[in-house]
């Protein structure tokens, strides 16, 4: 299993959850009439997030196994802190604070996965799927046959 494709999805994940975030209060009257009220919960909101979050990590992890960086594991921890809390913070700053949390929040989860495509390519001088298919190859070959 390659990371890259669960960066991608990460990458996606997190613009739509900002996007997410940041049209609630806009667009949160209208969900009522189409069904969609459900979009506008807490609960909704802490499911998508925590799923990205976790598919964020998975991804993490597999490219740290090739460049051996915890940036990008810092800024996906940063960047999920920041979205967990900001109804909080927007409680202890002002309701102004919450739309840059979650802009910084999202960013912070971006850079996380593109950070982690760019240092493993840097690393290997070659995208990690060529690099994880040579190790399993090198694995089979150490196997003894009987």
């Amino acid at each position: 299993m390659h990371h890259k494709p669960l960066d991608k999805a990460g990458i996606i994940v997190a613009v739509l959850c900002a996007l997410h975030c940041l049209l609630l209060p806009v667009v949160l009257p209208t969900l009522g009439l189409m069904g969609l009220s459900f979009l506008g919960y807490d609960l909704f909101e802490r499911i998508i997030l925590s799923t990205s979050l976790f598919v964020g990590g998975i991804a993490v992890i597999m490219g740290m196994r090739h460049h051996q960086s915890w940036w990008p594991v810092i800024f996906l921890v940063l960047g999920g802190v920041l979205y967990f809390n900001k109804h909080q913070i927007g409680h202890a700053f002002g309701h102004g604070w919450e739309i840059p949390v979650v802009l910084v929040g999202a960013s912070l989860i971006v850079i996380a996965h593109t950070l982690n495509l760019h240092l493993c390519r840097a690393r290997n001088r070659k995208p990690c799927e060529e690099v994880e298919e040579l190790l399993h190859e090198e694995s089979a070959l150490d196997e003894p046959t009987i």
